[in-house]
Protein backbone atom coordinates (compact mmCIF):
# COMPACT_ATOMS: atom_id res chain seq x y z
CA UNK A 1 0.00 0.00 0.00
CA UNK A 2 1.19 3.66 -0.94
CA UNK A 3 2.68 5.36 2.00
CA UNK A 4 0.24 7.85 1.01
CA UNK A 5 -2.88 6.23 1.77
CA UNK A 6 -1.61 5.46 5.34
CA UNK A 7 -2.08 8.73 5.89
CA UNK A 8 -5.12 9.81 4.73
CA UNK A 9 -8.23 9.31 6.54
CA UNK A 10 -11.95 10.33 5.52
CA UNK A 11 -14.14 10.30 8.57
CA UNK A 12 -17.38 11.60 7.94
CA UNK A 13 -19.66 12.66 4.77
CA UNK A 14 -20.82 16.73 6.02
CA UNK A 15 -22.95 17.73 2.82
CA UNK A 16 -23.77 16.72 -0.15
CA UNK A 17 -24.06 19.22 -3.15
CA UNK A 18 -25.22 19.02 -6.77
CA UNK A 19 -21.41 18.92 -7.97
CA UNK A 20 -19.23 17.18 -5.37
CA UNK A 21 -19.62 15.56 -1.52
CA UNK A 22 -17.91 16.83 1.06
CA UNK A 23 -16.09 14.74 3.91
CA UNK A 24 -14.21 15.09 6.59
CA UNK A 25 -10.93 13.86 7.73
CA UNK A 26 -7.61 13.85 8.41
CA UNK A 27 -4.31 14.58 5.70
CA UNK A 28 -0.68 13.83 6.80
CA UNK A 29 -1.95 14.20 10.57
CA UNK A 30 -3.54 17.82 9.61
CA UNK A 31 -7.71 18.08 9.95
CA UNK A 32 -8.60 18.43 6.26
CA UNK A 33 -12.45 18.47 4.20
CA UNK A 34 -12.36 16.29 1.03
CA UNK A 35 -14.20 17.64 -2.49
CA UNK A 36 -14.94 14.50 -4.72
CA UNK A 37 -16.64 15.23 -7.52
CA UNK A 38 -19.54 12.63 -8.16
CA UNK A 39 -20.59 11.37 -11.30
CA UNK A 40 -23.94 12.28 -12.88
CA UNK A 41 -25.95 9.45 -14.19
CA UNK A 42 -27.60 11.82 -17.14
CA UNK A 43 -24.80 12.88 -18.84
CA UNK A 44 -22.72 10.56 -21.15
CA UNK A 45 -20.00 8.83 -18.89
CA UNK A 46 -16.91 10.24 -21.01
CA UNK A 47 -18.09 13.57 -21.07
CA UNK A 48 -19.09 13.36 -17.36
CA UNK A 49 -15.66 12.23 -16.44
CA UNK A 50 -13.86 14.93 -18.76
CA UNK A 51 -15.93 17.89 -17.54
CA UNK A 52 -15.26 16.64 -13.14
CA UNK A 53 -11.34 16.54 -14.35
CA UNK A 54 -11.39 20.17 -16.04
CA UNK A 55 -13.72 21.09 -12.63
CA UNK A 56 -11.47 19.78 -10.34
CA UNK A 57 -8.24 20.97 -11.92
CA UNK A 58 -9.14 24.56 -12.32
CA UNK A 59 -10.51 24.30 -9.07
CA UNK A 60 -7.16 23.46 -7.23
CA UNK A 61 -5.58 26.30 -9.74
CA UNK A 62 -7.64 28.44 -8.53
CA UNK A 63 -6.97 27.76 -4.68
CA UNK A 64 -3.50 27.62 -5.62
CA UNK A 65 -3.67 31.70 -6.97
CA UNK A 66 -5.42 32.33 -4.70
CA UNK A 67 -3.04 31.48 -2.13
CA UNK A 68 -0.15 32.88 -4.19
CA UNK A 69 -1.71 36.26 -3.87
CA UNK A 70 -2.04 36.53 -0.02
CA UNK A 71 -6.05 35.79 0.01
CA UNK A 72 -7.55 33.98 3.19
CA UNK A 73 -8.24 30.75 1.43
CA UNK A 74 -7.97 26.78 2.33
CA UNK A 75 -4.44 25.71 2.11
CA UNK A 76 -4.32 23.08 -1.13
CA UNK A 77 -2.96 19.78 0.65
CA UNK A 78 -3.43 17.66 -2.47
CA UNK A 79 -5.45 17.12 -5.60
CA UNK A 80 -6.12 14.05 -7.71
CA UNK A 81 -7.78 14.66 -11.27
CA UNK A 82 -8.27 11.28 -12.27
CA UNK A 83 -10.26 10.45 -9.13
CA UNK A 84 -11.35 14.00 -9.30
CA UNK A 85 -10.49 14.79 -5.76
CA UNK A 86 -8.92 17.84 -3.79
CA UNK A 87 -8.16 17.34 0.00
CA UNK A 88 -7.48 21.38 1.42
CA UNK A 89 -7.09 22.79 5.04
CA UNK A 90 -10.28 22.59 7.38
CA UNK A 91 -11.32 25.89 8.71
CA UNK A 92 -12.25 26.32 12.22
CA UNK A 93 -14.99 28.13 12.44
CA UNK A 94 -18.72 29.20 11.19
CA UNK A 95 -20.31 30.72 8.08
CA UNK A 96 -20.95 34.15 8.15
CA UNK A 97 -24.84 33.38 6.46
CA UNK A 98 -24.69 31.52 10.20
CA UNK A 99 -23.71 34.19 12.38
CA UNK A 100 -24.69 37.58 11.21
CA UNK A 101 -27.90 37.15 13.38
CA UNK A 102 -25.33 37.04 16.57
CA UNK A 103 -23.44 40.06 15.32
CA UNK A 104 -23.93 44.13 16.40
CA UNK A 105 -24.09 46.31 13.15
CA UNK A 106 -20.47 47.61 13.51
CA UNK A 107 -19.46 44.20 14.08
CA UNK A 108 -21.29 43.62 10.28
CA UNK A 109 -20.04 46.82 8.83
CA UNK A 110 -16.24 45.63 9.79
CA UNK A 111 -17.15 42.11 8.63
CA UNK A 112 -18.57 43.53 5.16
CA UNK A 113 -15.65 45.95 4.43
CA UNK A 114 -13.00 42.77 4.72
CA UNK A 115 -15.11 40.55 2.18
CA UNK A 116 -15.24 43.78 0.50
CA UNK A 117 -11.26 43.54 0.17
CA UNK A 118 -11.28 39.88 -0.09
CA UNK A 119 -13.41 40.24 -2.98
CA UNK A 120 -11.17 42.95 -4.20
CA UNK A 121 -7.86 41.17 -3.85
CA UNK A 122 -9.34 37.90 -5.94
CA UNK A 123 -10.14 40.29 -8.67
CA UNK A 124 -6.59 41.93 -7.92
CA UNK A 125 -5.40 38.53 -8.96
CA UNK A 126 -7.76 38.06 -11.92
CA UNK A 127 -9.86 35.65 -9.93
CA UNK A 128 -13.62 35.76 -10.32
CA UNK A 129 -14.85 33.67 -7.29
CA UNK A 130 -18.36 33.04 -9.24
CA UNK A 131 -20.16 32.03 -6.18
CA UNK A 132 -19.16 35.00 -3.95
CA UNK A 133 -22.38 34.85 -0.70
CA UNK A 134 -22.37 34.66 2.66
CA UNK A 135 -22.36 30.68 2.84
CA UNK A 136 -19.20 30.53 0.86
CA UNK A 137 -17.61 32.92 3.44
CA UNK A 138 -15.99 31.70 6.66
CA UNK A 139 -15.30 33.75 9.98
CA UNK A 140 -13.06 32.10 12.22
CA UNK A 141 -13.02 34.82 14.46
CA UNK A 142 -9.39 36.47 13.81
CA UNK A 143 -10.27 36.44 9.71
CA UNK A 144 -12.78 36.14 7.19
CA UNK A 145 -11.76 32.92 4.81
CA UNK A 146 -13.07 32.37 1.75
CA UNK A 147 -14.18 28.88 0.26
CA UNK A 148 -15.68 27.16 -2.51
CA UNK A 149 -13.80 27.93 -5.41
CA UNK A 150 -15.83 25.32 -7.96
CA UNK A 151 -17.77 27.99 -10.21
CA UNK A 152 -14.18 30.49 -10.41
CA UNK A 153 -12.35 31.49 -13.04
CA UNK A 154 -9.08 33.26 -14.34
CA UNK A 155 -10.32 36.71 -15.71
CA UNK A 156 -10.27 40.70 -15.48
CA UNK A 157 -13.44 40.76 -17.17
CA UNK A 158 -15.39 43.45 -15.44
CA UNK A 159 -19.01 41.67 -15.94
CA UNK A 160 -17.13 38.58 -13.86
CA UNK A 161 -15.87 40.78 -10.99
CA UNK A 162 -19.50 42.64 -10.98
CA UNK A 163 -21.44 39.12 -10.74
CA UNK A 164 -19.25 38.61 -8.11
CA UNK A 165 -20.47 41.71 -6.13
CA UNK A 166 -24.25 41.08 -7.25
CA UNK A 167 -23.91 37.84 -5.96
CA UNK A 168 -22.60 38.98 -2.67
CA UNK A 169 -25.30 41.66 -2.29
CA UNK A 170 -27.85 39.59 -3.73
CA UNK A 171 -27.00 36.78 -0.85
CA UNK A 172 -27.53 39.54 1.56
CA UNK A 173 -31.11 40.79 0.76
CA UNK A 174 -32.33 37.05 0.09
CA UNK A 175 -31.76 35.83 3.45
CA UNK A 176 -30.65 38.88 5.56
CA UNK A 177 -32.48 41.87 3.93
CA UNK A 178 -32.88 43.44 7.30
CA UNK A 179 -29.17 44.70 7.60
CA UNK A 180 -28.19 45.06 3.66
CA UNK A 181 -28.95 48.81 4.20
CA UNK A 182 -26.00 48.63 6.92
CA UNK A 183 -23.80 46.78 5.34
CA UNK A 184 -23.41 47.42 1.20
CA UNK A 185 -21.79 50.72 1.72
CA UNK A 186 -18.91 49.00 3.71
CA UNK A 187 -18.62 46.14 1.19
CA UNK A 188 -18.47 48.78 -1.58
CA UNK A 189 -15.84 51.06 0.81
CA UNK A 190 -13.41 47.65 1.72
CA UNK A 191 -13.14 46.98 -2.63
CA UNK A 192 -12.39 50.99 -3.04
CA UNK A 193 -9.75 50.73 -0.47
CA UNK A 194 -8.18 48.39 -2.59
CA UNK A 195 -9.33 48.18 -6.32
CA UNK A 196 -9.41 52.49 -6.13
CA UNK A 197 -12.60 54.69 -6.64
CA UNK A 198 -12.81 55.07 -10.22
CA UNK A 199 -12.80 51.08 -10.71
CA UNK A 200 -14.42 50.43 -8.24
CA UNK A 201 -17.21 52.62 -9.34
CA UNK A 202 -16.90 51.06 -12.98
CA UNK A 203 -17.50 47.62 -11.28
CA UNK A 204 -20.38 48.84 -9.26
CA UNK A 205 -22.22 50.25 -12.23
CA UNK A 206 -22.12 47.41 -14.28
CA UNK A 207 -23.71 45.52 -11.49
CA UNK A 208 -26.75 47.66 -11.24
CA UNK A 209 -27.09 47.10 -14.79
CA UNK A 210 -26.56 42.89 -14.23
CA UNK A 211 -29.62 43.29 -11.89
CA UNK A 212 -31.63 45.61 -14.72
CA UNK A 213 -30.89 43.10 -17.01
CA UNK A 214 -32.16 40.68 -14.40
CA UNK A 215 -35.19 42.21 -13.43
CA UNK A 216 -36.30 43.28 -17.55
CA UNK A 217 -36.07 39.33 -17.84
CA UNK A 218 -38.26 38.84 -15.30
CA UNK A 219 -40.92 41.20 -16.14
CA UNK A 220 -40.93 40.20 -19.67
CA UNK A 221 -41.15 36.09 -18.55
CA UNK A 222 -44.35 37.70 -16.01
CA UNK A 223 -46.16 39.23 -19.21
CA UNK A 224 -45.56 36.31 -21.47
Amino acid sequence: MDKLDLEIKIEKLISKGAEANIYLGTFLGYKAVFKKRVPKPYREPEFDLNLRVRRTLNEAKMLYFARKGGIPVPTLFYFDTKETLIIMEFIEGKLLSHCIKEMTVNTLKELFYKAGEIMAKLHLNSIAHGDFTTSNIINTGKELVIIDFGLSKKTSEIEEQAIDMHLLLRSLESTHYDIVNYVKNSVVEGYEDIMGKGYAQKVYERMLEIRRRGRYVKERRKKG
